[in-house]
């Protein structure tokens, strides 16, 4: 039986994970999408199916086939971009088993309410598979993610909330959450109430 999966970053944390999908009789093929040209090339290189583009974006996400996978591997060196991409993925798949890999532990509840089923630290990626000598890996300072909830602006009443900023991943109204990039969202209203990732220097 054909299970279809896509890895959003063609890391190589992201192959690990996918790997273990392999072995475990969990998918049979994939697409790869990454913004660097250069993976992608790698990608088909490798005679992987490879979509160029960021992974937050809807008609990338369509065109890697994300809307109807089984599974979804998040695994993108950036952990806000990590978040955004998971919403906007469980956005268009309410079914797929979605995996994120993460440099900072303390996001893990964070990208679980935004659809993540795994959450995954990268440090111990490695340790998926005995064959992948453990890559080292710089430390870095990291925000503190967080998601707040805000009530709309004047002057956003009547306007998409994509036009909001990248921050804004969904909308609360009459007590239903609509991600942002469902068409059901329409114009925002002024009871409506934005759920919006904000952050903060780590230890401030």
């Amino acid at each position: 039986m054909r299970s279809h999966a896509v890895l959003v970053g063609y890391s190589t944390r992201g192959r690990v994970v996918l790997s273990t999908l392999f072995a475990a009789g969990h998918a049979t093929d994939f697409t790869v999408v990454d913004s660097d040209p250069g993976r992608v090339a790698q990608a088909e290189v490798d005679g992987v199916r490879a979509v160029v583009g960021e992974g937050w974006r809807l008609d990338v996400l369509w065109a890697a086939g994300a809307h109807t996978s089984d599974h979804v591997v998040v695994a993108v060196t950036d952990d806000a971009l990590a978040l955004r991409i998971t919403s906007v993925v469980r956005s268009v798949n309410e079914d797929a088993t979605i995996t994120t890999v993460v440099r900072s532990e303390e996001l893990r509840e964070l990208i679980e309410f935004l659809g993540a089923d795994h959450v995954l630290a990268a440090e111990g990626v490695g340790e998926w598979s005995r064959a992948m000598a453990r890559v080292p890996h710089e430390r870095h300072p990291q925000p503190e993610w967080t998601v707040l909830r805000r009530p709309v602006a004047r002057d956003e009443i009547g306007s998409s909330p994509l036009a909001c900023g990248s921050e804004v991943l969904a909308v609360f109204r009459e007590g239903r959450r609509i991600w942002v990039e469902d068409p059901a969202v329409g114009e925002l209203r002024h009871d409506d109430v934005l759920v919006v990732l904000s952050s903060a220097p780590a230890g401030g």
